[in-house]
């Protein structure tokens, strides 16, 4: 697993639990442009123990980008973040062999991919207005105000519910997106889990930050996982396997 990550700085010692899964220690790497904070954390349970990492910021500060990265021009990331002033992202939704898009891509206010109905896509993160929303695709509304969406899934937390009937058998790498309905967002990259256990794991209060997670959408995760932000001295990385169509970028909230 070719995770780049910096080394534990410490032990926070925080006791939370939630369905046999207890945050061990919880590390924050440094703040970032816009307010925004680097962390990582393990957390001990039915998968043993198990490393995450993300970023938490408040829309106040920053927002999101949908970066495109088409195979005839593709670039490596975290390179193709910089020319839109990112100062963190993640892989984004899923794709097929030859990588075209899966889904609702929009990206800088260009639709890239359409919206589809599949059970697998059960969600749709957009920035409308400069608001960001996470919401069903039967209520995702298209406008000219739509400047970044992506379409992901399936749904782990759910108005604070983990969801039922998820996959409970195999293990990959994870990443998602997550919120606490209140202008509290995060991006989150795990080590091996389920994805039943990747939404008990983010119903732990607090493990974001000073928050809990009401709503949690998986993006494509496994061999595409991929993290980054500039923290300093050392950047956190989290390297794919291989290339992806897109990424789910943090920037600055324009002033």
């Amino acid at each position: 697993m070719r995770f780049f990550l910096m080394a534990i700085l410490g032990c926070l010692g925080l006791s939370s639990a939630v369905a046999g899964w207890a945050v061990e220690d919880r590390v924050e790497l440094g703040e970032l442009p816009g307010g925004a904070t680097a962390w990582q954390c393990a957390v001990s349970g039915t998968a043993g123990k198990i490393r995450l990492a993300g970023v938490s910021f408040s829309s106040a500060g920053a927002t999101f980008r949908v970066v495109d990265n088409p195979p005839e021009a593709r670039q490596p990331f975290p390179g193709l973040l910089e020319p839109f002033g990112a100062f963190a992202g993640i892989n984004g939704g899923y794709f097929h062999p030859d990588f075209r898009p899966l889904g609702l891509v929009v990206s800088g206010g260009k639709e890239i991919h359409g919206l589809e109905k599949a059970k697998l896509l059960s969600g749709v993160l957009a920035v409308r207005g400069g608001r960001i929303e996470l919401v069903r695709p039967g209520a995702f509304k298209p406008g000219k105000d739509v400047q970044d969406a992506l379409q992901a899934g399936p749904w782990l937390v759910e108005r604070g519910t983990v969801v039922s009937g998820l996959n409970a058998e195999r293990r990959a790498r994870r990443s998602l997106v997550a919120t606490d309905g209140k202008g509290h967002w995060a991006i989150v990259a795990t080590g091996p889990l389920t994805l039943a256990e990747t939404a008990e794991v983010l119903a732990v209060p607090g493990l974001p930050g000073g928050w809990t997670v009401r709503d949690a959408l998986n993006l494509d995760g496994g061999s595409s996982t991929a993290l980054w932000a500039a923290t300093q001295p050392k950047a956190l990385e989290i390297f794919s396997f291989g290339a992806v169509r897109n990424y789910l970028a943090i920037v600055p909230r324009r002033k």
